[in-house]
């Protein structure tokens, strides 16, 4: 019955204009530390960063030929003890655009200015590779020699950072507080029937991978794996090998990935076989969409390993 009295209409209750959610990855167990560490600063490092990330596409006019994202994140001993990142990365493409330089970096925990070397080694040094690369091919280069030079502008670096603290010292007790394990590598990026070639060389236990048909490739003697292969697990920069580093050769396809890991993420993948190699196998099968995802792959929760880590990965592009 109509009693005069006016219904208002309910309004409708708008939709947010935001979704999405996120949890930080765990492979097997997390341990403790992966929820009750609480992230503190290294109050002598402002500048060094937390976490770092890229993820690009290296293109030939209007066409990808790779993409690449690059990610490094202080573990959770450094975030827990307000320590600074040490790992480091750096990339650059060559002045005619045919190679791509990558470096991933890892600064020695027991040297306070280790940090440093990793990001001088990365820098400097991709710089100065991807000059090179200009006048010659990465099968011309003497490594060996291109090794010791980035030693020697290391223990220059070094000796000017610690001044009048570096007068008289051996180059050992310079590396005491300032070394890093370096891994340098060469992506051509031209393909040739299909294959990209990659020249890499190393010092230390950074290592290097190719993502193959689900499987994980080591690209050296895995770390601790007792192998008769040349390894330098044991090497740093400054400090210059005994041996001269071993060049690898290898070649990447579409649908496959290289990647460079320092031993925060190397360790727990081990031989590529067990939970963390199925799991980034899964996630890396394919570039993930964004540098924010692959950071997060980067910085899976596993129950003891709470080293720093760092990721640079490259996915060639197939031609249409």
């Amino acid at each position: 019955m109509d009693n005069g009295t006016e219904v208002m209409p309910v309004p409708a209750v708008a939709a947010p204009a935001w979704h999405g959610s996120f949890e930080s990855y765990v492979v097997g167990e997390a341990g403790r530390a992966a929820s009750r560490v609480v992230p503190v600063p290294d109050p002598t490092e402002w500048e060094q960063r937390d976490t770092v990330l890229d993820a690009v596409a290296l293109t030939e006019g209007k066409r990808r030929i790779a993409e690449l994202r690059a990610a490094s994140l202080r573990g959770l001993s450094h975030r827990s003890f307000g320590k600074v990142r040490q790992d480091e990365y750096g990339y650059r493409r060559t002045a005619d655009d045919r190679y791509l330089v990558i470096c991933v970096a890892d600064g020695v925990g027991s040297g306070r200015l280790s940090h440093k070397a990793a990001h001088f080694v990365a820098s400097w040094g991709v710089k100065w590779l991807a000059d090179l690369l200009v006048t010659m091919a990465p099968h011309e280069i003497d490594w060996a020699d291109f090794v010791r030079k980035v030693a020697m502008r290391l223990e220059q670096r070094a000796r000017r950072l610690l001044g009048a603290e570096a007068e008289g010292k051996e180059l050992r007790e310079v590396a005491e507080v300032m070394a890093t394990t370096v891994l340098y590598a060469v992506f051509d990026l031209h393909a040739v029937d299909g294959a990209h070639p990659v020249h890499l060389v190393s010092v230390g236990d950074t290592s290097a991978w190719v993502l193959r048909n689900g499987s994980w490739e080591p690209q050296a003697a895995v770390k601790n794996d007792g192998a008769a292969v040349y390894s330098s697990s044991v090497q740093a920069l400054p400090m210059v090998p005994a041996a001269d580093p071993v060049t690898v050769r290898t070649t990447v396809r579409a649908g496959e990935a290289l990647v460079l890991m320092t031993d925060g993420i190397g360790d727990p993948l081990g031989h590529g076989t067990g939970e963390v190699g199925k799991f980034l196998a899964e996630v890396w099968a394919t570039p993930p969409v964004s540098g924010l995802e692959f950071a997060a792959h980067v910085g899976f929760a596993r129950k003891t390993f709470d080293d720093d880590r760092t990721a640079v990965a490259v996915w060639p592009v197939a031609e249409a």
